[in-house]
């Protein structure tokens, strides 16, 4: 019951600010950042069924790095709409 899935453009953003943040660490961090970041969203596409956080919004913690994946579900089409790779250091207010 594998779904589709979409990166709304506010996603993007987050996704490239992680990664320029990462790449000024060290290579190995965004590497690791990247394949953490590639489970997560494996795991959303296998069964997305998460945690509610408001409405039809759902949640998914990236492991080992302060992220969560925010999306919503289209049963009819199939698929995951992700909204945002939230970094959890920011403000709790800023929250999609």
């Amino acid at each position: 019951m594998d779904f589709s899935y979409k990166f709304l453009p506010t996603s993007e953003k987050d996704i490239e600010e992680a990664t320029k943040y990462y790449a000024d660490i060290s290579v190995k961090v965004l590497k690791n950042f990247n394949k953490q970041l590639d489970l997560a969203i494996d795991r959303i596409i296998t069964n997305p069924y998460f945690q509610k956080r408001h409405r039809n919004v759902r949640a998914f913690t990236v492991k080992k790095f302060p992220y969560i994946i925010f999306y919503e579900i289209s049963e009819d089409e199939k698929m995951i709409y992700i909204l945002s790779v939230f970094c959890t250091h920011q403000n709790p207010e800023k929250y999609p």
